[in-house]
């Protein structure tokens, strides 16, 4: 029996109308229609009592039986009050009864209670009872919950929309912003695991796998640089192996492939604040060396710096690092810490004390009370009976990788060429000349040494204010499953389909196994269709990734700046790091966005340095090439993961161009942070054959691409797949405003004609953003790429004089 409210009868028409308990959920007020033989019982039954009023129900087998033994019923409304629900009896508006949301099955959240007039009538029957009634609603109060929940999160998707359009809108508005910029790279999250398993072998065309060829057409959609040999009016070529790198960093991604391509024990450097060197540091010069490495040099005694005008006048202009002079060292030091030579003593060319000039560009020119500065030199009393020093071999790698960073050696990247002789000016002034920073040394060069207590040199610098390595190597920043294969019999999808190259060194006992494994694709050149007019231009510089700007390279929660006497947060080794070193954000990919601003960003100009400049041939866009991919004994998910990479969209975009070019982009050539090599790949003819077809008579395989990338997408683990936003997103040609792409500027973008030089600078940025430690002034918060995914991919411009300083991108 079901235990029902009965509402009413008619006992002309013999129709019982009664509403189901169902728990206190209740439902629908139903009518059944009572057969003439059960009608006189059910008439009996409601006319001794009445109505509504609790009962037993019976109607099965063309019966109808009925009992109305429970209590009496009263019809409610039912409305808020405060925390509760208050029912109130209809037609008697101060019979009114509060009770708790849960004892009415609600739950007690605002929308429920703001809502519960909507519900429906309300049947009490036992106030004071585990079930105090049951509500009357078609579905009963389950369906209305049902149907709330529905309504919300409609009413939530429709709003997320609109914020979603508002914030497309604005980051539309904010691309165009003269204020801002979009950083030319970003990063896409690594995948949280790496799938290694034995790669199929050479030997044989193994049941199941397929070999075959592949006719790729290329197309440019952006200039492209040219490789190498390339000459104007003749046939375009790029190297297949230069395709193929390109192929495989998407086929990495897409597929959860290793870092192929790592410097594990790579850690960037800083340049030092200003501040004292210790006493165990002295002017040394170079007695010998050994192709460009100091072996020994001859320590100073004493250092003493100068005011350059006492140098000059002793000197003229034949004052260089290395210059000789003589003069009276005083005896006690300033508060600086340091010797300095009163402005009136004497110092006249020649004798023991030699000169090192140094670089003035990071020197401020004034002091804080707005006096000039003055320019020292350090001078070291080197005589030539000076006793000679060993220098370590620790120390030199030390060095080698600090002047890394450094800009002139960077610049000075032809390891044959000699040292320059440029002028140090301060103030509007020359004051001499130094040699430029290549690191490397001759007999006779002038650098900062500092020695341990047996009197080896452990630590070398070129000026007192130089650079110091990070610390936290490159190798344990990034995931350790992501570290490139070495065991050939456990491989990433990447290095199973093209093949892994053994780097590693050999092995402790002296063995050199070989750990090496043959891809199974193979790609022809990438060849033009014709002749192509290529146009000649100057390229603009283009310098090693600057890994050491955490802010960009690292992944963070904590943006706050450091603490007084620490070192900036951006910095690798800085207090951020002390409990678990921050991971590097991810693979590096640079955005789709057209070079052609005015001037082109991707021409050299005359601020830039001609060291850093290169002759370069563009081809046009619209150059079509034709190239031939070859594959052998693949899997149909390994096939399917080939031509995923050639054309990204077939797994990106739902819906998507897949047997066209889409939307997705490839890079071909040089010049990627500049906007060059922009480009579509289709595959226009393929040819595939099993064991079968391809040694007997057997049928040949149907090419059906979408059930290969079908494979290929089934074989990708969801921690894979999680990061395909991402990609979608930096190989669209669209994402971001290319006339907004730029390396941090200096300067607005109104202002990049009128003072290009001052535009590329973006010293005053990384400094604003580097999480450095200022006792007065606005703080310095680390401020993070925006990820990939994100509708506004700009930053703030931010250069010396600029007052806008990011108020929303605050760390508080």
């Amino acid at each position: 029996m079901a235990l029902v409210v009965v509402t009413g009868w008619d006992e002309n028409a013999r129709l019982l109308r009664y509403v189901p308990v169902n728990g206190g959920g209740g439902g629908d007020e139903s009518v059944v229609e009572v057969p003439v033989g059960d009608a006189g019982e059910v008439s009996a039954e409601c006319g001794r009592i009445p109505l509504p009023r609790v009962g037993e129900l019976i109607v099965e087998d063309g019966g109808c039986l009925l009992d109305l033994s429970g209590p009496p019923a009263r019809r409610c409304t039912a409305k808020r009050d405060g925390v509760a629900v208050r029912l109130t009896e209809r037609g008697a508006s101060d019979r009114g009864v509060t009770f708790p949301p849960s004892s009415l099955g609600l739950p007690g959240d605002e929308a429920t209670l703001e809502r519960v007039r909507q519900i429906g009538d309300f049947l009490l029957f036992d106030p004071s009872g585990p079930v105090p009634g049951c509500w009357v609603r078609p579905g009963g109060l389950s369906g209305w919950l049902a149907e709330e929940t529905r309504r919300r999160d409609q009413k939530a998707a429709e709003a997320a929309l609109r914020r979603e359009r508002k914030a497309a809108k604005a980051a539309k508005a904010r691309m165009r912003s003269t204020d801002r910029f979009v950083n030319p790279y970003t990063f896409v999250p690594f995948p949280g695991r790496v799938v290694r398993r034995e790669p199929a072998g050479h030997e044989w065309l193994a049941p199941g796998r397929l070999s075959g060829r592949l006719v790729v057409r290329w197309e440019l959609t952006g200039p492209a640089q040219a490789p190498d040999g390339s000459a104007d009016g003749a046939v375009l070529r790029f190297p297949g192996s230069s395709v193929k790198g390109v192929v495989r960093s998407v086929h990495e991604t897409l597929a959860g492939g290793c870092l192929r391509i790592v410097d594990e024990a790579f850690v960037p450097s800083y340049r030092d604040t200003a501040s004292a060197l210790s006493d165990d540091w002295t002017l040394a010069v170079v007695s010998t060396e050994f192709d460009g490495q100091p072996l020994t040099v001859r320590p100073a005694t004493q250092v003493v710096w100068v005011r350059s005008g006492q140098l000059v006048a002793a000197c003229g202009a034949g004052l260089r690092t290395g210059s000789r002079v003589d003069l009276d060292p005083p005896t006690s030091k300033t508060s600086l810490g340091r010797y300095e030579l009163a402005e009136q003593a004497r110092v006249s060319t020649g004798g023991d004390w030699v000169v090192l000039l140094t670089d003035a560009g990071a020197r401020p020119p004034r002091r804080r009370d707005g006096s000039p500065a003055l320019y020292f030199a350090a001078c070291g009393h080197i005589p030539d009976s000076a006793a000679e020093a060993e220098v370590d071999e620790a120390a030199w790698r030390r060095f080698r990788q600090a002047v890394e960073g450094a800009r002139e050696a960077v610049q000075n990247r032809t390891p044959d060429a000699p040292p320059e002789w440029v002028p140090v000016t301060f103030g509007g002034q020359t004051i001499g000349r130094r040699k430029s920073v290549t690191g490397r040394f001759e007999p006779g060069d002038v650098l900062w040494v500092r020695r341990d207590q047996t009197g080896r040199v452990v630590e070398l610098r070129l000026s007192a204010i130089w650079r110091h390595l990070g610390t936290g190597p490159l190798g344990e920043r990034v995931p350790p499953h992501l570290l490139p294969c070495t065991d050939p019999a456990s491989l990433c999808p990447s290095c199973r389909l093209f093949g892994s190259a053994d780097t590693r060194a050999r092995d402790e006992d002296g063995r050199a196994d070989q750990r090496a494994y043959a891809g199974h694709v193979r790609f022809g050149d990438a060849v033009s269709t014709g002749p192509v007019a290529l146009t000649a231009i100057r390229r603009a510089p283009m310098s090693a990734p600057r890994a050491g700007a955490g802010q960009f390279y690292l992944s963070y929660a904590d943006r706050r700046p450091a603490r007084e006497g620490r070192l900036p947060t951006r910095e690798w080794g800085a207090d951020p790091d002390a409990s678990q070193l921050r991971p590097v954000r991810g693979r590096k990919f640079y955005w789709h966005s057209a070079p052609g601003t005015h001037p082109p960003r991707h021409e050299a100009q005359a601020h830039h340095s001609p060291k850093m400049v290169e002759d370069r041939l563009l081809a046009p866009p619209g150059t079509t090439l034709t190239q031939t991919v070859t594959f052998d004994n693949l899997d149909p998910a390994e096939l399917g993961g080939l031509l995923a990479a050639l054309q990204p969209d077939r797994v990106l975009r739902a819906g998507g161009d897949a047997g066209g070019a889409g939307l997705s982009r490839l890079h071909l050539g040089g010049g990627k942070p500049l906007g060059l090599g922009s480009c579509t790949a289709t595959v226009v003819q393929a040819q595939v054959w099993d064991a079968a077809s391809r040694y007997g008579d057997g049928p040949q395989p149907a090419y059906a691409p979408e059930v290969l990338v079908g494979a290929f997408v089934a074989a990708c683990p969801g921690e894979v797949t999680a990061t395909w936003p991402a990609l979608a997103a930096v190989l669209a040609a669209g994402t971001v405003n290319g006339a907004r792409v730029s390396y941090p500027p200096g300067a607005d973008w109104t202002d990049r004609q009128q003072d290009l030089e001052q535009f590329d600078k973006p010293y005053t940025f990384f400094t604003v953003t580097s999480g450095m430690f200022l006792k007065k002034g606005e703080e310095r918060p680390l401020l993070p790429l925006p990820d990939p995914t994100e509708a506004d991919q700009t930053l703030p411009i931010n250069y010396k004089g600029h007052e806008k300083h990011r108020p929303e991108e605050r760390w508080t």
